[in-house]
C-alpha cells in the first residue's frame, strides 16, 4: 500500500508519520516546501516522489491536506495523470460542500474516484487521534486506515457529508474565537477593553479563558483559518442563510495574520491591531 500525500504542513506531515509508523509507504512532492517542512518529512520517512506525475500514477490512494483555497486547483493538477483504474482521490481540506462537489466534478468527468473527507481536532500525536470523516462510495475502503493516527467515521447519506460536518464544527470552534477576537478589538477602540476583561474575568470563566489564552494561540494558525471562514460562510448562504458572520470573521483572521512573528500577549495582539486601524 502507498500513500500519495499532498500537504507537507504541520497536519499532513503528523498524518504522514502516523501511516509511516504503522507500515505504509507514504511518497509526497517536496518540490516548493519550506526547509522546515522538507526535513520534517524526511525524518518522518516520507519519500520524495519529486513530480505531481509521480504521485498520481504511483499512489494507490491520495489524500489531500492543504489551505481550503488551494482545494480544487490541485486536484486538478494531480488527477490530470490519473488513469481510470488509478488511486482513489480523498480530500481533507476543509472545504464547502459547493466546493466539494466542484472537486467531485472535476474528477467525475476524468473518472476519478472520489472520497469527500475532513478532519476534526489537531494533529496525531502520542496518545491522541483526530477523527476524520468521509463519505461518499468509496469511503469504505479507506477505513483500513482507522487507528493509524487517526479515527476513522464513515457517514452514510450524501456525497458531501464530511465536508458539512467540518463546516459546522468549525464555524462554532473557530467561528466563536474571532467573535471574541472581534468583540476585543471593538471595546479596545472604544476604550473599554480593560473594562471587557475584568467583566469576563467576573462573570463567564469560559469566554475570560478563550479572551486571554485562546485568541493568543491562535496567531500562526490565522492565515490557515482565513480561507476555512469564506468556505464556511459559503456553506450557511447554502443552507439558506447569509454567511455574513464568518465572512467577517476571515476578515478578523487576516488582521491576526498580519502581527509579527513571535509570541504575543492577547494586551499586545489587540493593541497592535487597533493601532494599524
Amino acid at each position: 500500500m502507498r500513500i500519495g500525500l499532498i500537504g507537507l504542513g504541520e497536519m499532513g506531515s503528523e498524518i504522514g508519520r502516523s501511516f509511516v509508523e504503522n507500515g505504509i509507504e507514504v511518497i509526497s512532492v517536496y518540490d516548493g516546501r519550506s526547509r522546515t517542512s522538507k526535513e520534517r518529512a524526511i525524518s518522518y520517512g516520507i519519500k520524495d516522489a519529486l513530480t505531481i506525475e509521480n504521485v498520481s500514477k504511483k499512489s494507490d490512494i491520495i489524500i489531500s491536506v492543504i489551505p481550503p483555497d488551494k482545494a480544487l486547483y490541485t486536484a486538478d493538477q494531480y488527477s490530470k495523470y490519473i488513469s481510470d483504474d488509478g488511486p482513489i482521490y480523498c480530500d481533507l481540506n476543509a472545504i464547502s460542500t459547493m466546493t466539494a462537489k466542484d472537486v467531485k466534478n472535476l474528477l467525475g468527468e476524468r473518472k476519478v474516484n472520489y472520497v469527500d473527507g475532513s478532519i476534526v481536532g489537531g494533529p496525531p500525536k502520542e496518545n491522541y487521534s483526530p477523527r476524520v470523516y468521509l463519505s461518499g462510495k468509496k469511503a469504505k475502503n479507506l477505513n483500513f486506515l482507522s487507528g493509524k493516527g487517526i479515527n476513522i467515521v464513515i457517514l452514510k447519506g450524501s456525497d458531501f457529508q464530511a465536508s458539512a460536518i467540518k463546516m459546522v464544527y468549525a464555524a462554532i470552534t473557530k467561528g466563536s474565537r474571532a467573535l471574541v477576537a472581534g468583540a476585543l478589538i471593538t471595546a479596545k477602540r472604544n476604550n473599554v477593553y480593560q473594562e471587557l476583561i475584568d467583566e469576563l474575568d467576573y462573570s463567564d470563566e469560559y469566554f475570560y479563558g478563550v479572551a486571554t489564552k485562546e485568541i493568543s494561540n491562535v496567531k500562526h494558525k490565522a492565515y490557515r483559518w482565513i480561507g476555512e471562514m469564506h468556505e464556511i460562510s459559503t456553506t450557511f448562504k447554502e443552507a439558506g442563510l447569509t454567511g455574513g458572520f464568518h465572512g467577517e470573521a476571515g476578515n478578523i483572521y487576516e488582521l491576526i495574520k498580519g502581527l509579527p512573528e513571535g509570541k504575543l500577549s492577547i494586551d499586545e495582539i489587540i493593541g497592535k491591531i487597533t493601532d494599524k486601524m
